[in-house]
């Protein structure tokens, strides 16, 4: 179902969990290019580290017919037998400037990707031109916590995504350059003339880095994807400029727009408080509860810990009930549904859809047969399905390739990003070359894993994604999504 919201937008934050985040995870203290008759013993003598050390890291090398080739980049760990002032000692100046690798995907494969979309993409149209796309990477692979992690994770995403275009021929070549949170952008610039090439670069993760890096893509016409900033204003002006999420004003908007959409006036809105100032959904319902009130409709106001018996006197018998909580946390959550069930145990006819957020995806595992029998609706700009064959295919790879899952706590999935993003730009730049806009005119044969893409201009400035969901925990036990496509003012 597809439907057109003007001048409103939905509610959205990128969930990266500090506190949950796996453990185990390695910390890279460099990214090797592969050199001619490099080996791997060589490679890991030169670093100080054992074999194991570095098999570990790179779990692909052990893989049954694995080699060795020039251009390769793999990714260096610290040595887990030294100390960590050996460690320190040992390590290379990780440096931005020092840190840019490459490799070329170019031999064309006839096997079809089990991730990609089965619509034939005329790859042909790219062909006639054998033109290589320049992808340039600019993030803190370097960085030794879990944003470094993260990062490794979506370029893990993107060479997958590079192995996919190459099976469709398309050539490409990837960059990378570290960007931890104190470098200086324009520092990696200046020593680093080849970026001026690049066909396109995603990053950095850090808005403070956007800008200059925003207006060196301006001045040489390279493309800039943001992967995840939603604060930095560049798009607003920059026509180089392609924003994936948008700032949290539009997307508290877009939120509102989609709650009115769905359950407009025949539904009973019940706010519940949670008691949770620190949870930032406060602002949201507050402007939630005004919006409806400005268009006539009656809410009701409780509080999580008001007595069952007062609890129930706020939900309508006789049409169905909407409800919001001021809080994305999983504990008030987990004590609303068993509320709910209290109360449905009294008034089984009730009718009660729920209203939430995007960093509920996390909690599903523990609380899905509750999403379904509550209703709930998630607004985001990224699912997937934990059960489709092309989700289970990618997670099931991943793991072979790298030898551990990945991360389960962090929304959304890093890998799935660099994957989706990767193949709808580059295969975009590939089939249109400098008019590529992403717009939903340039069919791309785009089929995400998670995140929907289609970009809208804005005003002379650059371009910014304009979709999201309604992600449904049906009843019956079936999903379904209701897709919004936003007029960005």
């Amino acid at each position: 179902m597809v439907r057109l919201l003007k001048n409103i937008v939905l509610t959205l934050s990128i969930v990266l969990p500090l506190s949950t985040m796996a453990q185990g995870t390695t910390q890279w203290r460099d990214i090797h290019k592969v050199k001619r008759h490099e080996t791997i013993f060589g490679i890991a003598r030169s670093y100080d580290i054992t074999i194991d050390d570095l098999l570990d890291a790179n779990p692909e090398m052990r893989q049954k017919g694995y080699e060795l080739k020039k251009g390769m980049q793999i990714f260096i760990p610290y040595s887990k037998t030294a100390s960590n002032s050996k460690m320190a000692s040992n390590s290379m100046a990780s440096t931005s400037e020092n840190s840019k690798t490459a490799t070329t995907y170019t031999k064309p494969q006839t096997k079809k990707d089990k991730y990609s979309v089965n619509k034939t993409v005329s790859s042909q149209s790219a062909l006639k031109e054998h033109k290589i796309v320049r992808v340039g990477v600019m993030l803190p692979f370097l960085d030794h916590s879990s944003e470094g992690t993260r990062m490794v994770e979506y370029y893990r995403g993107v060479r997958a995504a590079l192995d996919t275009l190459g099976k469709e021929g398309i050539k490409t070549e990837v960059n990378l350059w570290n960007i931890n949170k104190d470098s200086v952008v324009s520092n990696v610039l200046a020593h680093n003339p080849s970026i001026a090439n690049q066909d396109i670069i995603f990053g950095p993760l850090y808005t403070s880095q956007v800008h200059p890096l925003a207006e060196f893509c301006r001045q040489h016409n390279v493309r800039l994807v943001m992967p995840f900033s939603i604060a930095a204003d560049d798009a607003l002006t920059n026509p180089n400029v392609f924003q994936i999420y948008q700032n949290e004003s539009k997307l508290s908007g877009s939120s509102i727009g989609a709650f009115i959409e769905r359950f407009g006036r025949t539904y009973r809105p019940i706010f519940i408080d949670c008691e949770s100032p620190a949870d930032g959904k406060i602002v949201f319902t507050r402007a939630l509860r005004e919006t409806l009130l400005s268009r006539g409709v009656n809410i009701e106001l409780t509080n999580l810990n008001t007595p069952l018996r007062d609890f129930a006197k706020h939900f309508s018998k006789t049409q169905p009930n909407v409800i919001v909580l001021n809080s994305a946390a999983y504990k008030p959550l987990e004590r609303v549904f068993s509320k709910l069930d209290s109360l449905k145990n009294i008034e089984p006819s009730l009718d009660i859809s729920t209203f939430g957020y995007n960093e509920w995806f996390i909690y599903q595992p523990n609380l899905e047969k509750e999403y379904f029998k509550y209703n709930v609706h998630i607004p985001t700009t990224y699912y997937f399905s934990r059960t489709s064959d092309r989700i289970e295919n990618f997670e099931r790879d991943y793991k072979h390739r790298y030898g551990q899952p990945m991360n389960p706590d962090c929304l959304p999935r890093m890998a799935l990003l660099g994957y989706d993003e990767t193949l709808f730009f580059v295969r975009g730049i590939s089939l249109y070359g400098k008019t590529f806009t992403g717009s939903d005119k340039q069919d791309v044969g785009f089929k995400p894993l998670q995140s929907r893409l289609e970009f809208k201009r804005l005003g002379n400035g650059g371009y910014q994604n304009s979709n999201f969901q309604l992600i449904r925990f049906k009843p019956d036990g079936t999903l379904d999504s209701l897709t919004y496509s936003i007029l960005l003012s």
